[in-house]
């Protein structure tokens, strides 16, 4: 009788080999990394928008290190740097997730690029909140476009084989379904401890250090973390005894046209494009909307992002048992329409005075919390099953061309939304001068409101296998 460590993964034409199954103690591991790389990208991307263009109100004492106003009309240039950052960084995904489909390390074909990115990803996304000049010069934007860019490269190098082990070391889609929880538990984790900053920064300038010294004292203990978690999957888990899936020959760019074929997958991708748009509104913006629209301090945008999230894993198990019994299809249908409904509140925040600032942040951290733990399980999962499908029927081990086109437009995504998001902070950022904030909850509630429509168009990978 085998254990939970004997049990053999699904066979196809590209896994022959059995594998054992990774117990749970080692899933839990694997999933530590995800926390890691959490937290590195709200260093690297949410934080940016803050630092320079700081809140009007509770953003004081932050210099000014680029020009803040509006270039070309309303794009500015933390919006040009970001946007630029994250193209870049979603065209590196398919080809770096195509080289650790082909690699023949020793290691793993994915560790060996693991351990290569973690620790000069996080070098550079702190590297952005240190320009070399004070005050406003050409050479700080040049410094915030070259790391933001080269950071991209490091971080792709982790992220992308880390996403394609989830599809290698799930035995079937069930424990596919299992790793997906689990590392969305610890993105969740990353990301609000991430939004840790702005309280650590009040706690050290009430302590006596400026707010440009607090928030960089925050940032660089968070990085510490995040580097520490990142390692630690490279140096525990063992590839090669775990992972199914062999070496790809098909080169880069042929493995991507290969998952683009693929239709489900790309209706998929669609829907994820429009919602990680979205989403990324409310990452950027909750300092704003605690801030200005809420009257709070924005220490309590950690607060209210904890609130989130912790609330979001009460959610989980009721997810991932209608998955089972619905389909991951329906299920992500209702985490649109939670997100929908969010966005549509985010506009009318203080706007009725009777209505007290406690009900609208319980009212956002409800329905936020269903939607994040829908798309914190659901799309990984079923990008993980697409791939395997296609191995099954195809006998192409391209996990990573699956994950990297994914990744590509959800880095697009997120390019877009801090592009754009910084345009809206033109038409008003305070609390007195509003509008550009609540415009910003109206474009994102249209942007899932079209995700949720691309989604009705879309098969799920194990139907699609069986028809």
């Amino acid at each position: 009788m085998r254990d939970d460590t004997s049990p053999m993964v699904e066979a196809g034409p590209a896994t022959a080999i059995p594998r054992p199954r990774m117990s749970l103690a080692l899933k839990l591991v694997f999933s530590v990394g995800q926390l890691g790389w959490s937290l590195t990208t709200f260093l690297a991307n949410n934080l940016l928008a803050y630092f320079y263009v700081p809140p009007e109100n509770g953003g004081e004492g932050i210099p000014a290190f680029v020009p803040r106003g509006a270039l070309l009309g309303l794009l500015t240039v933390v919006g040009l740097a970001a946007f630029a950052a994250r193209l870049f960084d979603g065209v590196n995904d398919p080809l770096i997730a195509g080289l650790s489909d082909r690699s023949r390390s020793r290691l793993g074909r994915r560790r060996t690029f693991m351990a290569i990115g973690a620790v000069p990803a996080v070098a550079m996304a702190l590297a952005q909140f240190w320009p070399p000049v004070a005050g406003v010069s050409g050479l700080n934007v040049a410094w915030l476009f070259g790391t933001a860019l080269l950071g991209t490269v490091f971080l792709t190098m982790y992220v992308m084989p880390y996403n394609a082990l989830i599809a290698e070391l799930g035995a079937d889609s069930k424990d596919r379904l299992l790793l997906a929880a689990l590392t969305s538990v610890t993105w969740a984790v990353g990301f609000a401890s991430g939004n840790a900053v702005y309280a650590i920064k009040d706690a050290l300038v009430a302590g006596g250090a400026t707010p440009l010294a607090a928030f960089r004292t925050a940032t660089g203990l968070l990085g510490a973390v995040a580097v520490i978690a990142m390692l630690v999957p490279v140096f525990a888990i063992n590839e090669r005894k775990y992972a199914s899936g062999g070496v790809s020959d098909a080169p880069a760019f042929g493995a991507i046209r290969e998952a683009l074929r693929d239709r489900p997958f790309r209706v998929l991708v669609g829907a994820s494009f429009l919602y990680y748009t979205a989403n990324t509104f409310l990452e950027i913006g909750i300092a704003y909307y605690v801030g200005a629209l809420m009257g709070l301090p924005e220490s309590q945008a950690f607060t209210l992002s904890v609130a989130i999230f912790g609330l979001s894993f009460l959610w989980y198990p009721a997810v991932m048992r209608a998955a089972g019994r619905l389909g991951k299809k329906r299920v992500l249908s209702l985490g649109f329409v939670a997100q929908v409904f969010v966005f549509c509140v985010i506009p009318l925040v203080g706007l009725a005075p009777s209505v007290p600032v406690l009900a609208w942040a319980v009212v956002i951290a409800v329905g936020q919390s269903a939607a994040s733990a829908a798309f914190g399980i659901l799309p990984t999962a079923m990008v993980a099953d697409a791939a395997r499908a296609h191995s099954a029927r195809t006998g192409s081990s391209i996990e990573g061309a699956y994950f990297g086109v994914n990744s590509f437009a959800m880095k697009l995504a997120v390019s877009t939304a801090n592009l754009a998001f910084p345009s809206f902070l033109l038409l008003g950022r305070s609390a007195e001068r509003s509008l550009g904030i609540r415009l910003s909850g109206a474009a994102a509630a249209a942007l899932t409101l079209a995700g949720y429509l691309v989604l009705r168009r879309y098969e799920e990978a194990e139907e699609a296998e069986e028809a």
